[in-house]
């Protein structure tokens, strides 16, 4: 069984901190899957990411689509931030995915899908991504 742990701080623990690793929602535990060389290594509430990239797989989105049947499709890659304390004082947009709705995870506020971000905060609870307004296009 994988350890569950609440923050970014509690998940280097269970990575290599200086290596990448992706996030998605684990829907059947109701949190955060941390997955590094293609094994999940943790599960968590909530996480801080670095240089973050949205990724959608199109077959995935495609099948969950033609299905209406929920599959792991979409994640988030970056480096975990172990202190995330020293940028929570940023300004943040919401990010959101829906596969039913849009293609590509999109701004809230603007509707312009994004690529990635300088900095993530991702929370288990919901579907909506918290982000600071350095955008990647």
């Amino acid at each position: 069984m994988k350890p569950r742990v609440k923050t970014s701080r509690e998940v280097v623990a269970h990575i290599d901190p200086a290596r990448p690793v992706f996030v998605y929602r684990n829907l059947h535990k109701k949190c955060l899957s941390v997955q590094q060389d293609g094994i999940v290594r943790c599960h968590v509430d909530n996480i801080v990411l670095e240089d973050a990239e949205f990724r959608v797989s199109k077959a995935g989105q495609k099948r969950v689509r033609d299905e209406k049947k929920k599959n792991v499709h979409a994640k988030v890659k970056g480096v975990v931030v172990s202190h995330p304390s020293d940028i929570l004082e940023l300004e943040w947009d919401i990010v959101y995915y829906n596969p039913y709705r849009t293609d590509e995870f999109t701004e809230q506020a603007t509707k312009r899908h994004v690529k990635g971000a300088k900095f993530v905060d991702i929370e288990a609870s919901g579907s909506i991504l918290s982000l600071f307004t350095e955008f990647i296009n």
